[in-house]
């Protein structure tokens, strides 16, 4: 991954609930997701929500925790109702932010409650 951009891992589009995704290979870098008929497979994930707990804080702040955030990164977990886990690249934090600072590309955006990273 050094080197590589964010943006240029994954341009498919499409909006879907990560929770219905599925891991496709034995060392959990590949996931699934079934969305108008079509199965769609990928790695990296844009999600927005709200951040809920932050497991390691490599040049991350604390005062992500409770915040409104967009972050993107590799899918990890998805087992739980309420949370999805994603080891986080890069984290846009919205109190912040005017809307012309949003750059992001909102290729996968899930609608969720809370995020992990």
């Amino acid at each position: 991954m050094v080197g590589q951009f964010i943006d240029t891992f994954w341009r498919k589009s499409f909006i879907g609930d990560l929770r219905r995704a599925r891991k496709v290979s034995e060392d959990d870098t590949e996931w699934t997701i079934t969305y108008n008929g079509k199965v769609h497979q990928f790695q990296f994930v844009w999600l927005q929500g709200i951040c809920v707990k932050i497991l390691t804080c490599d040049g991350y702040k604390i005062y992500f925790l409770g915040d409104y955030i967009i972050i993107a990164g590799k899918l990890l977990n998805t087992t739980s109702s309420d949370h999805i886990i994603v080891s986080a690249y890069k984290i846009q934090w919205f109190k912040t932010s005017s809307k012309h600072e949003l750059i992001w590309p909102f290729e996968v955006v899930d609608i969720s409650q809370r995020v992990y990273h």
